[in-house]
């Protein structure tokens, strides 16, 4: 958590002076989260708060139900083919001067479609409104749900005088590093509604200099109330979570999220009031629930149990032996003891399926881009330096763009399985991406087997089931869903020499 909190120290003053600038222009605080003590939500003044569509425009319901002689398969196909990505990819950021692998990186002004785009919903940890403006027509409603200093800052829902900016501040308790980590865009269109889950905050650095990365998914609308989905529950739950005002999470009723094969993944801080009816649905607890639900049925127990974590965070936590353990049962949703007992693997076997991605100090000094992509990588010399930091899991990656940082946040489950005597298993597994840094302060500290885990940060992302691998001449490819997946680094990770460093701060 701490190194968290440093980051958020960097920061905090910058955000601060803007949001104070914002306040002085005349925003008003306008609302609040209904499900949490209003004591501590400061109201001045009232407006109306920015509001998306509760459904879709006319022009569009028109378009959904086509003519009389149309059948409904042949509309949805019509529909689905004006999409861009209407089943979901990955991509990389585009660094600033790259010329390699275009297809396959994105900037934000792709995603955002400035032109096409009628109303957006973002949330970052750190929020840079000059850079991100531009990137949108000064017509273009914003609600931006930020981090904040609550010993500060006031929470609640605020608006600038123009009207263009809604600022949520999201609810925090009692605790001593409060963040808002999650990174998450709602893009509505004309005809359709896009989800992006990313790594990346709303600043220059994160989109130029550093390699972030993002899931996009184009969904369509529907002329009539959507059916529920798994997905869709768990987003529009996901939105209340962060303080998102209602009028925008009820958008989510008139989109078509049959398509969606992804899983959401959010972490909560526990001391929040949200996380007191729903604490076993975050962080750890909630992806050892994905892991259930997509566990590949082919595999029993001891194969299951032959899978290889490969975690990498722009930012390392306080990490011990027992939390590698605990991570690692969760993330195939189970617990250390029914490893040890149907796995056959003794405690250190299970720690040691944990790899750990982190750049090395020489790779820090080597990088291209200047001084403020290395501030962005925190690791704390006091959390290396701690005799029970597993330094055996630590491995050095290669960066896809040599001489660059990842500030991307991946997880990848690889089995090593086999299935009577062939490999047939070898090449699946899922990937995580999003927001989670590889911190307990992130993915929350595991108290006791079958309990809600402590939680301090707001996090966002997604896993992607069914997750291929294969191996040629050297390389390692990661398809899902009949697509290669672009990763920020290398698969090719190594543990660290006798005499190599992490890149470390403070």
């Amino acid at each position: 958590m701490a190194s968290d909190q440093s980051t958020a120290d960097d920061n905090i003053s910058a955000q601060l002076q803007e949001f104070d600038e914002m306040i002085s222009s005349g925003a008003i605080c306008i609302s609040s989260d209904s499900e949490s003590d209003k004591d501590d939500v400061v109201h001045i003044g009232h407006i109306d708060v920015i509001s998306l569509p509760s459904s879709p425009d006319i022009g569009t319901k028109r378009k959904l139900q086509d003519s009389d002689d149309m059948s409904r398969e042949t509309a949805v196909r019509q529909r689905l083919s004006t999409l861009p990505f209407p089943d979901g990819v990955v991509r990389l950021t585009r660094m600033v001067g790259e010329k390699e692998n275009l297809a396959e990186a994105v900037t934000l002004a792709d995603i955002v479609q400035r032109d096409k785009l009628r109303k957006a919903l973002l949330s970052t940890y750190v929020l840079d409104l000059d850079w991100l403006l531009p990137h949108f027509d000064s017509s273009t409603k914003l609600v931006i749900v930020k981090s904040y200093n609550p010993n500060v800052e006031q929470r609640g829902i605020y608006q600038s005088q123009s009207g263009q900016v809604t600022l949520v501040n999201p609810e925090f308790g009692k605790q001593g590093y409060p963040i808002m980590h999650s990174k998450l865009m709602l893009l509505f269109y004309d005809d359709y509604v896009r989800f992006v889950a990313s790594s990346a905050n709303l600043f220059d650095i994160d989109w130029t200099l550093l390699q972030n990365i993002v899931f996009i998914q184009d969904l369509p609308y529907t002329p009539t109330l959507s059916a529920a989905t798994e997905f869709g529950d768990t987003l529009a739950g996901s939105l209340r979570d962060i303080s998102v005002p209602e009028a925008v999470v009820q958008q989510l009723r008139y989109v078509d999220f049959s398509r969606v094969k992804i899983h959401i993944v959010t972490s909560v801080p526990s001391a929040a009031g949200r996380s007191k009816f729903h604490a076993d649905s975050y962080g750890l607890n909630r992806l050892s629930e994905v892991a259930r639900a997509i566990r590949d049925p082919e595999l029993d127990e001891r194969e299951l149990y032959d899978t290889t974590l490969y975690c990498y965070g722009s930012s390392m936590g306080r990490l011990t032996s027992s939390y590698l353990r605990n991570f690692y049962a969760s993330a195939l949703g189970s617990t250390p003891a029914i490893i040890q007992r149907d796995g056959g693997l003794s405690p250190t076997d299970i720690e040691r399926k944990v790899k750990v991605g982190f750049h090395t100090l020489a790779q820090g000094q080597k990088n291209v881009n200047g001084p403020l992509p290395q501030q962005c990588i925190k690791f704390q010399t006091e959390f290396y330096s701690n005799p029970e930091f597993p330094k055996h899991a630590l491995h050095k990656i290669e960066s896809k763009i040599a001489n660059t940082l990842v500030h991307a946040k991946v997880i990848l489950a690889r089995s090593n399985a086999t299935k009577n005597g062939q490999q047939k298993a070898k090449e699946r597994g899922w990937m995580y991406l999003g927001s989670h840094n590889f911190t307990p302060g992130a993915w929350g500290h595991v108290r006791a087997p079958g309990k809600p885990c402590q939680v301090n940060n707001y996090e966002f992302g997604v896993v992607l089931p069914d997750v291929h691998f294969e191996s040629m001449f050297g390389r390692d490819t990661v398809t899902w869903n009949g697509t290669k997946i672009p990763l920020p680094f290398r698969l090719a990770w190594s543990e660290y020499e006798q005499d190599e460093m992490p890149l470390l701060c403070g």
